[in-house]
């Protein structure tokens, strides 16, 4: 007997305890009893995200860069938020009801306002320069931004007795009791037997699918709505190589066709001061010549290589914004087609200001109908003049990326070797493909090589190099006797002498070497090729390119 009321009380603390874990929680609170900022299926209601002042809603600036746009730009010193994308640049300086875009004025009704250290922006403004609905639900107290070009999938409850809880469990409490059969409902995902949902009224939470019909004619929860660049090539490779110019362009009379380029790259300008100052090279003639072959110009500016320069010309939304006016107006003066960005030597720290200027440059140059190019080097460890370079952001930033694949070994390595060897160039190649999309990437290779001299010293061998073109590496060749051997790794002929005790090493850039490298623009379909530089090549050279990249 005692042995069956042990039983019967086991089981019935065992029916209690599963009477008691199946028992809905019944409690209901409410998300907030401030109001709160709803994004997408995020709740925001943490340090004071969205404010409302005389009917106008504002939120923070941290909220829009970290949920709808990490390239919103706040230059703390000049008070001054700036928006970026493909078509404009937007200047908005906080507390004033004058802004500019593309350097041009307009007048706004809500400024941007600061209230204590947190930066407001409101409604008119956002609206006006993303792709949104920003919408206040009294009845909930939530404020909802929506993006307008995502698609959701839609939800409708189809039984009494539905419940949007907190979590996905029957003992979280309730936000929103005894959902009404036909109301729609955003679905977002799908965990067990429960949808997160969220109502037109901005209440998120979960709900049990068997209270839920949703369509389901998307294979996700969320689809972003395709917007691709078109992009205006016509199938055509890029084929453009730099012309180096040393002083101001006096004299046309050299220019003539050469087989297979299609852009020329004039290395015309430089930021010469702090001031934005550009000192100019150009000639307008020079445009117009190469534009009656056929050919489109455009132009290099660079920085100097100089990053003290640099940093005090990128640190000021002002100084950038003077100084892109210049750069835009000189361009435009001289009637070219694009502009080539090569800004090397930059502090880390400048990293992302570097992206920014490009980003406010950029709109500037389409609107003139200009291409936007930069160039980068592979990736290394070193400071400047690589870990500096944001590929990815620069690349969604322009037209084209220019990869100088070359000074692999450069001028003052301490061991010789070649400029740009095949397995180097294509490794670093690859690399860059992970940041940078091909149709945007154009291969940058060298009309040069170095000339490599090795001297004993000390107990020691002192390396130092000697860069020739490819007429000068030649007749070195020639006139030293020197036997030539293709090296397979390099993809280049490689021969070595020793004269006076002295040894000197080549690595020979020429047709089959570049040729070969051309071929990379096939094999990963880039945008195109460039080379560096116009005259150090033979003739040869240019239809070796030209024929791989089958522009002809």
């Amino acid at each position: 007997m005692k042995k069956i009321l042990v039983t019967l009380l086991i089981l019935t603390i065992a029916i209690s305890i599963y009477l008691y874990i199946q028992k809905p929680n019944k409690e209901i609170i409410s998300i907030s009893d401030e109001i709160y900022l709803v994004i997408e299926d995020n709740i925001i209601i943490e340090d004071n995200p969205v404010i409302i002042e005389d009917d106008m809603i504002y939120i923070s600036f941290d909220i829009i860069k970290e949920y709808l746009d990490p390239d919103l730009f706040y230059d703390l010193n000049e008070e001054t938020i700036i928006f970026t994308d493909k078509e404009k640049v937007r200047r908005f300086k906080i507390g004033h009801k004058k802004a500019t875009v593309n350097y041009k004025e307009f007048n706004i009704n809500n400024p941007i306002k600061k209230i204590g250290e947190k930066v407001y922006i409101p409604k008119e403004v956002l609206i006006n320069n993303y792709d949104i609905n920003i919408n206040y639900i009294e009845e909930t107290k939530a404020i909802v931004l929506d993006k307008n070009h995502l698609n959701y999938v839609q939800g409708e409850v189809i039984m009494e007795g539905a419940d949007i809880r907190i979590n996905f469990d029957k003992k979280s409490p309730i936000v929103l009791k005894d959902v009404p059969v036909e109301t729609p409902v955003i679905v977002f995902e799908e965990l067990d037997n429960w949808y997160k949902v969220r109502t037109y009224h901005g209440i998120i939470g979960y709900i049990e699918k068997k209270y839920l019909k949703i369509n389901l004619t998307n294979d996700v929860y969320k689809v972003e709505l395709e917007s691709r660049e078109k992009e205006d090539r016509n199938g055509e490779k890029i084929n453009m190589t730099w012309d180096y110019t040393n002083r101001k362009v006096v004299s046309i009379d050299n220019i003539d066709y050469i087989y297979g380029i299609n852009i020329v790259s004039p290395t015309w300008f430089s930021i010469s001061d702090n001031m934005g100052n550009i000192l100019d090279k150009g000639n307008l003639e020079y445009v117009e010549k190469y534009k009656s072959l056929g050919y489109k110009v455009w132009p290099l500016i660079d920085n100097g290589f100089d990053p003290d320069l640099t940093y005090e010309l990128l640190s000021s939304s002002k100084s950038r914004e003077q100084v892109i006016e210049r750069i835009v107006q000189i361009y435009d003066e001289y009637k070219v087609d694009g502009i080539n960005i090569d800004f090397e030597n930059v502090y880390l720290k400048d990293k992302d200001l570097l992206t920014q200027f490009v980003r406010e440059l950029y709109p500037i140059f389409r609107e003139k109908g200009m291409m936007v190019s930069i160039d980068v080097t592979p990736i290394s460890i070193s400071e400047n003049w690589s870990l500096s370079l944001d590929r990815k952001r620069l690349s969604q930033a322009v037209d084209y990326v220019m990869l100088m694949a070359y000074d692999q070994h450069w001028a003052s390595s301490p061991v010789a070797g070649s400029v740009s060897q095949y397995s180097w160039v294509e490794e670093s190649l690859l690399k860059i493909l992970q940041e940078v999309p091909n149709h945007k990437l154009i291969l940058g290779v060298p009309f040069y090589t170095r000339l490599w001299k090795l001297e004993k010293s000390n107990g020691g061998e002192q390396v130092s190099s000697q860069a020739l073109s490819m007429e000068g590496a030649n007749n070195f060749i020639k006139e030293n006797n020197v036997e030539l051997e293709w090296d397979e790794e390099s993809g280049q002929y490689h021969g070595e002498t020793v004269k006076e005790g002295i040894t000197y090493k080549i690595w020979v850039e020429d047709a089959k070497s570049l040729k070969l490298k051309s071929s990379l623009v096939n094999k990963y379909d880039l945008a195109g090729i460039a080379s560096w530089r116009k005259g150090f090549e033979t003739e040869e050279v240019w239809p070796a390119i030209s024929n791989m990249i089958k522009l002809n």
